[in-house]
């Protein structure tokens, strides 16, 4: 099976601290050829304020919404 190399082929969700010192939450697409394309969905105060949106996130969620 060939996959074109701009075709995402993995998404990765990270919390992540950025340079002011507060929490991120970013959402990556990474292509067959290894390039990222990335999205912030959010800025937190504290890590664990981040934690619960990606908790919200993922139990907000469903498999029949997707397609």
């Amino acid at each position: 099976m060939d996959i074109a190399l701009d075709a995402p082929v993995r998404a990765t969700v990270a919390v992540e601290k950025n340079k002011a010192d507060t929490w991120s939450v970013g959402f990556y697409f990474i292509d067959a050829d290894g390039r990222r394309d990335r999205r912030c969905l959010g800025v937190y105060e504290t890590d664990a304020d981040a934690a619960q949106a990606v908790r919200r996130l993922w139990f907000g969620m469903s498999l029949e919404n997707a397609a």
